[in-house]
């Protein structure tokens, strides 16, 4: 490194330095400077008055309600013209069983054969109803002693979207059971055709 180039690198450093130093010296001299002084505010003292709290309750009593200067008329009792009627109605309950007679259900007094009761219509099938089908369906059951259904089977049903409705609606079916020498018996192999037809617009 030659002597030349040492001494123009010192100098500009030597000027920067004292330039910081100047600097510095008028910062301090700056700081060291009393302040100024400032105006002192005083804030009044706030003081609340002493107040008396004291309770008070509506001791008073309602008004009385007038009175009415007029009293209400007064109903005349009914008259009837026959006060010494009576009347006796009692109210049993009644079973449909679409004109048969039907005798000794409860125990069995007589012998004879099954009656239907019960029979429930079954409901239309939505896709049939929609597509305007019509047809017929033919379940098989049987009779137990308690004049319930089992044992439901489909043994004639051309369009099988009706055979789901036909065999609900004979799960609901009530029968009386069939009696020999007083005692109910099991019925199989009882058949039932369910007709599904549209309503027909008069």
């Amino acid at each position: 490194m030659s002597i030349v180039r040492l001494l123009s690198s010192l100098a500009p450093a030597a000027l920067v330095t004292l330039g910081l130093l100047l600097l510095m010296h008028v910062l301090i001299l700056r700081n060291m400077t009393e302040p100024e002084e400032s105006k002192e505010f005083k804030i009044p003292e706030i003081l609340m008055p002493e107040r008396e709290i004291t309770t008070e309750y509506d001791t008073s009593r309602p008004e009385k309600p007038q009175e009415p200067e007029e009293p209400p008329p007064e109903l005349p009792e009914p008259e009837f013209d026959n006060p010494d009627v009576q009347m006796d109605i009692s109210f049993a309950p009644q079973i449909n069983t679409g004109g048969v007679q039907i005798s000794g259900i409860g125990g069995f007094s007589s012998d004879g054969d099954y009656l239907p009761i019960v029979k429930v219509a079954p409901k239309y099938p939505a896709r049939a109803a929609n597509r305007g089908l019509e047809g017929y369906c033919t379940v098989e059951y049987t009779v137990t002693k308690t004049g319930e259904t089992r044992d439901i089977s489909v043994v004639d049903c051309p369009d099988s979207v009706f055979a789901s409705a036909s065999v609900k609606a004979a799960e609901k079916f009530k029968y009386k059971p069939k009696v020999i020498d007083g005692e109910p018996i099991e019925v199989p192999g009882v058949r039932n055709r369910f007709t599904f037809q549209m309503a027909k617009d008069k």
